[in-house]
């Protein structure tokens, strides 16, 4: 009995069995494609890579819809695709970055939405409209598939697969290449949503994190406007009392001096009445700035209101108050404020008070306190003719 034809169906049946294995281990390939993040050159790279490792295939492209033409996205360029030798290669490599959708195999693949199969390149008239004048004999290729990347009917782009020798590819290379690429085109439209997804979060983030800052800008200006004093630029009374009244209670806690200082701008209504509000609002300024150049960086300066300021001192004792309050007397008797043309001069009363060495117990009452006794300080300065400093524990016994 002869058992030849047996022989042959079974090689027959063991050649399309590791076909189908081959097929079936690019589609597993595929799968298994770290897609997120990547780009569609990227995906379709490593789509040909598996491709190739699995189908015993070496020459593959891929030419993505962009603008209404097939631009080479992926894969070998179209030169290397048809085996053009090196010298010709070099000058005609731009000629082949892009097809018309109808022009040769490549375009009918998209324009039909097929697979195109060219047994035999240099007799397919079809293929030779990829040549772009360029002769067919001269090309070291036999065989040729284009087929269609689609995804939900859209026509995404074409794989091309070529072989150097006549009728290689058979019909279980078609139907495995077609669903390789039915996959890939799923492939795609999913990483490209991914991407979408993933830049809009991006966008979102973006969006979110300046209008977070924006918030808290917001927040900080009005945290500032609502301790700030608008006219002078100082800290003003919402800011003096918690600040003055923590340093007055650590130096309650270590035993060390704390001052007060009200000061109040000397006959500010005639300056208003005389040169306008507009003026006199400046003439505050000039004071303010005045001041702050007179205290050291520890010290809380704020405006008290109207044309008042007040100056907390920490770790300062009588002494040390009193050469503060007459230097700064001092250097608004001698300004002269030039402003919009006016010469413009005034002095300042100041009233002190300054932490007993017997004090303890509550800040904020003791704080309350010196405030009095300052002001107390400050209207005697201002009853004895002005542009004087005067401290409470030595005219406390006239009062």
């Amino acid at each position: 009995m002869d058992t030849s034809p047996f022989i042959d169906s079974f090689r027959e049946l063991n050649d399309s069995f590791l076909k189908l294995i081959d097929s079936l281990s690019a589609l597993r390939g595929l799968s298994s494609l770290r897609v997120y993040g990547q780009s569609d050159t990227q995906l379709l790279g490593s789509s040909l890579d598996v491709l190739m490792q699995n189908q015993d295939l070496e020459r593959c492209s891929v030419y993505l819809l962009k603008d209404g033409k097939l631009v080479n996205s992926a894969g070998m360029d179209w030169a290397d695709m048809i085996g053009l030798e090196r010298g010709q290669k070099n000058s005609h490599v731009p000629k082949f970055a892009s097809f018309e959708v109808g022009e040769g195999l490549v375009g009918v693949a998209a324009q039909t939405g097929t697979l195109q199969h060219s047994r035999n390149c240099e007799h397919d008239p079809r293929f030779e409209r990829n040549c772009r004048g360029i002769s067919p004999s001269s090309m070291a290729i036999g065989s040729l598939i284009s087929l269609p990347i689609k995804a939900s009917g859209e026509i995404l782009g074409v794989l091309n697969v070529s072989h150097p020798h006549v009728d290689f590819f058979t019909e279980a290379h078609e139907r495995s290449l077609v669903i390789f690429a039915n996959f890939l085109g799923q492939m795609l439209v999913n990483n490209r949503l991914l991407n979408s997804m993933e830049h809009l979060v991006r966008e979102r983030t973006r969006q979110l994190e300046l209008t977070l800052a924006d918030a808290e800008a917001l927040k900080r200006r009005y945290a500032e406007l609502s301790v700030i004093d608008e006219l002078t630029g100082l800290h003003n009374r919402r800011f003096f009392f918690p600040e003055s009244r923590s340093a007055l209670a650590r130096s309650l806690r270590y035993k060390k001096g704390f001052c007060l200082l009200l000061l109040d701008i000397d006959h500010f209504k005639r300056i208003n009445d005389v040169h306008g509000h507009r003026l006199g609002d400046e003439v505050l300024c000039r004071c303010a700035e005045l001041f702050r150049e007179q205290i050291r960086e520890v010290d809380v300066l704020a405006r008290f209101g109207g044309e008042e300021f007040i100056i907390a001192l920490p770790d300062t004792d009588l002494e040390g108050a009193k050469l503060l309050a007459e230097r700064v007397r001092g250097a608004v008797q001698d300004a002269v404020f030039e402003i919009e043309g006016h010469s413009i001069k005034t002095t300042v009363s100041i009233g002190i008070a300054s932490l007993l060495e017997t004090d303890s117990g509550d800040a904020q009452v003791i704080l309350e306190r010196l405030i009095s006794e300052a002001d107390q300080a400050l209207y005697f300065g201002k009853h004895n003719g002005r542009n004087q400093a005067r401290a409470y524990p030595e005219i406390a016994c006239f009062l």
